[in-house]
Formats: structure tokens, C-alpha cells, sequence
């Protein structure tokens, strides 16, 4: 047996470009299958790409977005590119040219082709991460508040326990949302009928032109699952909250209580994005896809969570294409015994089939 460390050198073998001139590419039709696994090739398509030589970060070609992912899926993305600062993005932003920028966090919430992500994917992971000390002042009502300015790759679950050492509430219910600031800023995320947009003052980023630009409230949109900004695309690298005073004591039992249910319900065990379907108006996604006799469906290395329906695991050797077909079928089935249609709140990316 090839122990992990080999298997990810072939692994990676099966993508690499060899000639140096090689710097965009195409999907071809036919894979290469290495230790049961299929793998596709790129067709070179030529493409001046000097301005990468400029950068201060890290610049890898063909890397495996299953090594990125939650859902531990994906295949290779043209540019992995890892900045080292602020003016690396900007750079990135101002040369790209035509080629799309995938950006990633946390790699949760995501579904990856096999096939991979065309262009570049920008990976912002590791930067962002600074919370500043909350700044307290008091309404003319009496009550207390705090606006505090939190970086975008800060983990949601870090930043409800860090807000709660200083009293402040209103997002104790986001503890147990997987991913980052940025994600959740740009997906309006949200639990048990609390979403982010309902703390945002204000959202700092850098848009397509590479200029950084700071977004008041009244400029954003809060929709669910989604927030609308001013024009599409851009990097959030930073977020102002506003939150109130609260007691102490209480926001921890929330805290505690809502990581609770969370171990008992969710698979955090195994390989997953995170829920897979938006909950309809007046019910959940979860409900409707048990009721539909789809808990523990499988196909292929991928099944529906038998500890929670909204949720779809890796069970060791899922692909994308496996955990896509059950995303159609589960809404297929719903939609025929209830007349529901389930709307995905995972985001695919890449080149699909």
C-alpha cells in the first residue's frame, strides 16, 4: 500500500505542467485514472503571465482543490495563488486580464468539480484575520453598545467567543456556522433566525479595479443567503459590527447550548460543506428531505447525513459528480411528493459535466 504522502505525489503528478510556457488551460474529455481516481488533464493554451514573478505570495499551478475544501472534493485550478498582502490582490485584480478569480476562504459551503476552477483561485485563508478592541459608547436611551472592526478571514466561531469576553450579543447563534467573516458577509449567513446583516455597520473591500472601498449599510442589501453589494465581484477583506451590551452569563449558556445541539445533529465526524439547501419559507429543508425517505442515501463515495438530511458527507472516496447527483435527486424527489423546490445554499464552482 502507498502510504498518504506518496499518494498525493502521484496524485499531483497526474496534474503538472512540464514546460514553463504553459500558463492557461482547457479541460480535456478524456482522464487519467491513478489510484481509482479520475483526473484531468489541461490543454495549454498560451497566455503572458509574467506579472505572477511580481507577486510576493505563493503561485501554485494544477493544485487539487480537494486539499482546500471541507467537502474534501475538487479538482485542479489553473493558479492557486496565496498572497502574502493587500497589494499582491490588488496586482491580481489589475492584471488578470480576462481570466475568472475564484476567491476562497475556509473552502467550506463549497462544492468543486472535478474538473476544477478555470483562471485563478485566490486564496485569502490565512490573511485578514485581526479583530480590533471593541469601541463602547451609550445611546441616549441608556443602552450600551460596541462597534468593533473584524478582519474577513477570522473564523465566525473565534469571533461569537471573542465578542462574548466583552459582554457583547446578537450573534451567539453563528458560533456553529463553518468558514470565515468574508463568507458569511458575502452569503448573509445565518442560524435560528439570526443573520450577520443584522449586526453589519459598515464592509471594507478591495473591488475589481483593485481599489479599496468601504460600504455603509444603507449601500448593502440583506436578502436570504445573499447580500447584494453596490456592484458584483471583489474581495471583503473587513467588516464593522455594531452589537449591544448583554450578560455575560447568558450569552455563554447560549453559546454552549447552541455548540451543544450542534455536536448531537450535525456529522461533524465526517467531510461535509455545511447545510446543502436554502430552508423554505415556513419549513426546513432537513424535514422535507427525511420525510422524502432520503436520510442515508448514497451514491458513489457520498450520502445523505443519517444525523442530519440537510447535509451531505464525503464517506472516504465521494467525488464532486457523486455529491452532485444527490443534490439533484433529493431535489427531485422533494419536489415531486411535496411540489417544493429546494434551492442549494452550497455553492458549486468549476467546470461541471
Amino acid at each position: 500500500m502507498l502510504n498518504d504522502p506518496w499518494k498525493s505525489r502521484l496524485i499531483r503528478y497526474a496534474h503538472m505542467n512540464h514546460g514553463h510556457s504553459v500558463h492557461f488551460s482547457t479541460v480535456t474529455d478524456v482522464p487519467k485514472t491513478i489510484l481509482g481516481k479520475k483526473f484531468y488533464k489541461r490543454n495549454a493554451m498560451t497566455r503572458s503571465m509574467k506579472w505572477l514573478d511580481t507577486l510576493q505570495g505563493e503561485v501554485r499551478q494544477n493544485e487539487l482543490m480537494s486539499r482546500h475544501t471541507s467537502l474534501c472534493v475538487g479538482g485542479p485550478a489553473d493558479y492557486f495563488i496565496v498572497p502574502k498582502n493587500i497589494e499582491d490582490i490588488k496586482n491580481i485584480l489589475r492584471n488578470r486580464g480576462d481570466l475568472p478569480v475564484f476567491v476562497l476562504g475556509e473552502g467550506t459551503n463549497l462544492l468543486v468539480a472535478d474538473r476544477g476552477i478555470p483562471g485563478i483561485v485566490l486564496s485569502v485563508k490565512e490573511m485578514f484575520k485581526i479583530i480590533q478592541t471593541p469601541v463602547f459608547s451609550r445611546l441616549t436611551s441608556g443602552e450600551e453598545v460596541a462597534s468593533v472592526r473584524v478582519g474577513a478571514g477570522t473564523k465566525m466561531s473565534y469571533l461569537v467567543k471573542y465578542l462574548a469576553k466583552y459582554s457583547l450579543t446578537g450573534i451567539e447563534d453563528l458560533v456553529g456556522i463553518p468558514g470565515s467573516l468574508g463568507g458569511a458577509v458575502v452569503m448573509n449567513a445565518g442560524a435560528d433566525g439570526t443573520e450577520i446583516g443584522d449586526v453589519i455597520r459598515n464592509v471594507t473591500r478591495i473591488n475589481d479595479d483593485g481599489e479599496v472601498e468601504t460600504l455603509s449599510r444603507d449601500e448593502l442589501t440583506f436578502r436570504y443567503r445573499k447580500t447584494i453589494f453596490p456592484t458584483p465581484g471583489g474581495i471583503v477583506i473587513e467588516a464593522e459590527l455594531k452589537l449591544k451590551k448583554g450578560d455575560h452569563l447568558e450569552i455563554q449558556k447560549a453559546i454552549d447550548a447552541h455548540l451543544d445541539r450542534r455536536r448531537q445533529k450535525q456529522p461533524l465526524t465526517l467531510p461535509n460543506s455545511g447545510s446543502v439547501f436554502k430552508n423554505p419559507e415556513g419549513d426546513t429543508a432537513g424535514r422535507l428531505i427525511e420525510e422524502a425517505g432520503l436520510k442515508g442515501f448514497s451514491i458513489g463515495g457520498a450520502a445523505v447525513s443519517i444525523k442530519h438530511a440537510n447535509f451531505i458527507v464525503n464517506q472516504g472516496e465521494a467525488t464532486a459528480h457523486d455529491i452532485r447527483e444527490i443534490i439533484e435527486t433529493v431535489q427531485k424527489v422533494v419536489k415531486e411528493k411535496t411540489g417544493i423546490d429546494l434551492e442549494t445554499e452550497v455553492v458549486l464552482a468549476g467546470e461541471w459535466d
